[in-house]
């Protein structure tokens, strides 16, 4: 009985190891399934496994993007076996939308915005943390520009696809070299003769705060260092007042009218070959490649052409309004020079935005659109993994399929333009992303105006810091 017993005992102890083992097996699995390195395979792979539907949703608000997402949406049905639902959103509230469509159980699983928007998002509760990218995958893959953009509160969101900056355009058969400084362009001005081309030297949308707050951006504080902190503002300081009276002193200077010059006027100037420098936005990019004969660059290479194989200023909207609205000068009248004839006297190039002078610095913002997932949406594993492909794989073909600029390196992808307007957005200012940003434009337009027209900068400055003050309380 005691033999029998031991037996027992023996074989009990044997399934007690026998289970004790598989357990620790399964547990270690579990381990290194959480300690996989993070990889836009490795995240693919989790999410698919979450994921418990053959569709998914994306609203995208910029008409521009319909071809590339479509093709993109196409190609991700294909290796993943999930459709993409895509919905063009061109309504004015774009968060009130989604809450509602929430409601009928109709919402997005994922959208595309700017970092602009961000505070709104994320105080309405309508959009989720990205966990899945860890600080290596951040540095390794996307600019740290781009990660402050997509901060709010000491946490990530979103995953960051294109952006849109400014950039200085000039004519190097004129300028052998980009100038440093603006005072570098009023030196030029100074010794250019117009031989009766009625080129324009400089300009730039002068009654846009956007691109105006780069005379004191470099000194002020708007929003604090990323943008989020609603009690974080000073634009008064001494800095601040001597780069507003360079600005002011560019008015005179200058003899710009700033009710009539707007971004459009500033490229069709430049698709006419009728203006020698001017800041630009990202979007002048489609225009500088179409103006070059049988769609070649000014290096000889190739255009950038998207998946259909035409070239990408075809279907940049941008371009084609550019294009419609024909030759105007600066008061928006058709100008007498014809596009083709003064685009051949002319080799565009892009350059950084210059220094204000020799003392004072300049700063250039950006924003940065990405896609972002609603927390009630009813499949967020498959829109995570349509918003990391969007932002992700094959991300060398962006810029030919909606002409934008991805935000990932694509460095020998980038044609010399390309890898120009990429570094200025690198050393960029992420756009604030407070509610508060609105405001600060409205107030600033303001001050910028009356600058511009002659009013003492410092007093008008010290205006917008306490009405801006008021605002923030």
């Amino acid at each position: 009985m005691k033999k029998r017993w031991l037996e027992c005992l023996m074989v009990l102890t044997m399934i007690l190891c026998l289970l004790s083992g598989c357990g620790t097996k399964d547990t270690v699995t579990e381990e290194q399934t959480a300690d996989l390195p993070v990889t836009f395979e490795n995240m693919m792979q989790t999410w698919k496994k979450d994921n418990n539907n053959s569709v998914t949703t994306c609203w995208y608000t910029d008409m521009a993007d319909q071809r590339w997402l479509a093709q993109k949406a196409s190609d991700f049905e294909k290796e993943y076996g999930i459709k993409v639902e895509l919905v063009y959103y061109d309504g004015a509230q774009l968060f009130e939308d989604i809450n509602q469509a929430n409601q009928n159980q109709s919402g997005p699983d994922m959208y595309i915005m700017g970092n602009d928007r961000l505070e709104f998002a994320v105080t309405g509760g309508l959009v989720e943390e990205n966990s899945a990218f860890d600080d290596k995958f951040w540095k390794d893959n996307y600019p740290e520009v781009s990660k402050k953009a997509f901060n709010y509160k000491g946490k990530q969101y979103g995953y960051p696809i294109y952006f849109d900056t400014y950039c200085l355009v000039y004519d190097s058969k004129l300028l052998e070299n980009a100038p440093a400084s603006i005072d570098d362009i009023l030196a030029f001005l100074d010794e250019y003769e117009d031989t009766g081309s009625t080129k324009a030297v400089f300009r730039w949308d002068v009654a846009d705060p956007y691109i105006n707050s780069m005379f004191i951006a470099a000194y002020a504080d708007i929003f604090g260092e990323n943008g989020d902190d609603i009690k974080s503002f000073s634009v008064n300081g001494e800095q601040e007042v001597k780069a507003m009276e360079y600005f002011q002193s560019l008015s005179e200077y200058l003899w710009m009218d700033k009710t009539n010059i707007s971004h459009d006027t500033v490229m069709n100037r430049i698709k006419e070959g009728t203006l020698v420098l001017g800041l630009c936005k990202s979007d002048i990019l489609p225009v500088l490649y179409e103006m070059n004969n049988d769609n070649k660059t000014a290096d000889g290479d190739s255009a950038p052409e998207n998946e259909t194989g035409n070239n990408v200023s075809e279907g940049a909207e941008n371009a084609e309004s550019a294009e419609d609205a024909g030759s105007t000068d600066d008061a928006g009248n058709n100008a007498d020079v014809e596009s083709d004839d003064a685009g051949n006297d002319t080799d565009y190039k892009v350059a950084y935005v210059p220094s204000l002078t020799a003392e004072l610095s300049s700063a250039c913002y950006s924003t940065t659109y990405g896609a972002f997932i609603n927390p009630y949406g009813n499949n967020t594993a498959a829109g995570n993994m349509f918003a990391l492909y969007l932002a992700f794989e094959d991300q060398a073909r962006q810029y030919m399929g909606n002409g934008k600029m991805p935000v990932i390196n694509q460095k020998y992808h980038f044609d010399d333009k390309q890898t120009i307007l990429y570094a200025q957005y690198q050393n960029s200012k992420p756009v604030p992303k407070t509610m508060l940003l609105g405001e600060y434009l409205m107030e600033s337009g303001n001050t910028f105006d009356a600058i511009w027209e002659g009013a003492n900068a410092k007093e008008e400055l010290d205006k917008l810091q306490g009405v801006m003050e008021k605002k923030m309380k």
